[in-house]
């Protein structure tokens, strides 16, 4: 005869009869070990910050798009180098104006290469001698916005030059300023009343004319009510001095939209020789701010 009793879960304990020679065992299950897997070491190398294009891929996804990045990264200065000799070879001839496209292209495929920034610059002042490009407006933002390392490098070689300019300009502004602004004071109330002028004629004018038209639709519709030829008398009177009216509202109004374009460009500067002077002044003005001031 033979009993087991499950006392425990993790005990088993079996009695036997005398044949069996055992009267009583037990078996205890051995305690839970930890198993360790080694894993092997791989050579993909992570970045620290993972773009939102890398987040979420699969090992061997990550490892080839890793891959193709670091091929795109070689071939763009592959072509970065090239470009770079190319346009310094220019440069040794004194050709700037073939060498700048070619250190421009190459800060396509390196924006931060310094050797290209320093070179572009270099370029449109010919190799810092020249100023004249500097004032165009495109230039002075785009320098605005560069390193610091190229914005000290041509302030040390054309700062004295540049302040000299500025301080030029500024010393014609000031009475150009106050003589252009003076003409424009005197010649704005004219111009404001020559437009008033023309602008209460025409108001009079079309008041007419849409009475005229009025009468002459009114007379017009009594027509088919009445019997008599008065309202068709009427509405052709009326008719005509609408059209008589018509001549001198077109007059007004062309001479209207005349006194009113003087009225606009009398606050525009360059409606006159000094205004546009001193327009180009203050916009060299502005300019050479962003070159000398942060």
């Amino acid at each position: 005869m033979e009993e087991r009793l499950m006392d425990d879960p993790r005990k088993i304990k079996v009695k036997r009869n005398a044949v069996g020679g055992v009267e009583d065992a037990t078996d205890e299950l051995a305690p839970e070990e930890e198993v360790e897997i080694d894993v092997p070491e791989t050579e993909l190398e992570i970045p620290e910050e993972l773009d939102e294009d890398l987040i979420g891929l699969a090992p061997s996804q990550l490892e080839k798009e890793l891959a193709r990045r670091k091929k795109e990264a070689e071939e763009a200065a592959a072509e970065r180098d090239k470009l770079l000799a190319a346009g310094e070879e220019r440069l040794a001839k004194g050709k700037y104006e073939d060498a700048e496209p070619l250190f421009a292209q190459a800060l396509v495929y390196d924006g931060d290469c310094m050797r290209a920034k320093h070179a572009v610059w270099l370029c449109r002042t010919k190799n810092y001698t020249e100023t004249e490009l500097l004032y165009d407006r495109e230039y002075a933002e785009e320098f605005a916005g560069t390193d610091p390392e190229v914005k000290k490098q041509l302030r040390e070689k054309l700062g004295t030059k540049l302040k000299e300019e500025k301080d030029a300009f500024e010393e014609e502004v000031a009475p150009l300023r106050e003589k252009v602004h003076g003409a424009q004071k005197e010649r704005r109330s004219a111009f404001i009343a020559n437009r008033n002028y023309y602008r209460w004629r025409l108001l009079v004018f079309g008041a007419i004319f849409c009475a005229f038209v009025i009468a002459m639709s009114i007379c017009g519709a009594q027509i088919v009510h009445v019997r008599v030829n008065t309202p068709v008398y009427l509405a052709i009177a009326f008719g005509a001095l609408a059209l008589l009216d018509l001549i001198p509202l077109i007059f007004l109004s062309r001479k209207f939209v005349v006194a009113q374009r003087l009225v606009k460009e009398n606050e525009t500067l360059s409606s006159t020789e000094d205004g546009a002077r001193l327009e180009e002044l203050e916009t060299a003005l502005e300019t050479l701010a962003l070159y000398l001031e942060d």
